[in-house]
């Protein structure tokens, strides 16, 4: 009789990644869609209710929030708020517009180190030296990317 393979943590987080991936392409792809065919900021605005909205009932199934640990966490939910939500994806569909799609994938790939490094220089997170070796595999690798082909 033959028996499944158990499946390990790895591979839940291979799982993970290449969903985010996918969404993150998909958010990347709307953007291009409809950034040329509404006002951005509206566009935005519009993004970060759904996003608020379709949170709510994820807060109450996980969590039991109460004003004490609102007021604990505020530093970091005006963060992950107002900088990531509001202001980086206004910028995002606001500069989207102007930009080829491949190159703006690129360059928002960006995203992970700076949220890594504001999250070490704002938040006083400790990183370990994997993070950091992290951080500039994909910083040298978007530099890398952008670079012009080498002419023969």
């Amino acid at each position: 009789r033959d028996v499944a393979p158990s499946r390990g943590l790895g591979d839940v987080y291979k799982r993970q990644i290449l969903a985010c991936a996918c969404f993150f392409a998909l958010h990347i792809i709307t953007i291009e869609r409809f950034s040329v065919l509404v006002d951005g900021v509206r566009m935005s605005l519009l993004q970060f209710a759904v996003c608020g909205i379709l949170s709510l009932p994820a807060i109450f199934f996980y969590e039991t929030p109460s004003w004490e640990a609102l007021d604990q966490a505020w530093l970091p939910i005006l963060y992950a708020g107002i900088m990531s939500c509001g202001i980086a994806y206004t910028l995002q569909i606001l500069g989207q517009k102007y930009v080829n799609v491949i190159l703006a994938s690129i360059i928002l790939s960006m995203e992970s180190v700076f949220s890594v490094f504001a999250g070490w220089l704002l938040l006083g997170e400790q990183l370990s030296l994997r993070e950091i070796g992290g951080c500039v595999l994909v910083f040298a690798a978007i530099l890398l990317a952008q670079m012009p082909p080498k002419q023969q």
